[in-house]
């Protein structure tokens, strides 16, 4: 009898989606000005958001950052412009807190979002998170 794990497929498909998206940030993010070495002083700087973070959503802004958020999604407050993802810019303004949450915890099916931020992030991290993101969202 072989036994075969049920997520061995969605996680597989997840990583590879991840690894790809991985190479575009890279690809896209070359900042060496075509020498090979690091800019001046060796650091990169984070790019610029092209909007202000509104106030009191800073820990938002950095849980956004340090999931990893942008490298797959576009939101201009965050100023990232992630190919993978949907455009945040677009999605949030349909999106309530509960459907957020369930997005970001739950994933749809079929979608290559890594559906790991429930283990990534404590509950106090995802309220962050939802609040920042309900916060930058233009209304429709």
């Amino acid at each position: 009898m072989s036994f075969v794990r049920r997520n061995a497929v969605p996680f597989a498909a997840g990583f590879a989606a991840a690894a790809a998206a991985f190479a575009v940030v890279l690809v896209t993010t070359d900042d060496d000005g075509g020498d090979g070495r690091a800019p001046e002083g060796g650091e990169v700087a984070a790019p610029a958001p092209a909007e202000t973070v509104p106030a009191g959503r800073q820990a938002g802004l950095a849980v956004f950052t340090r999931m990893g958020c942008g490298g797959c999604h576009t939101l201009a407050v965050a100023g990232s412009t992630g190919p993978v993802g949907p455009d945040l810019g677009e999605r949030l303004p349909h999106h309530t807190r509960e459907s957020l949450s369930a997005a970001i915890l739950s994933p749809p099916v079929g979608s290559i979002m890594p559906d790991n931020f429930g283990e990534r992030m404590s509950d106090d991290e995802l309220a962050t998170l939802v609040d920042f993101l309900l916060a930058v969202r233009e209304p429709r």
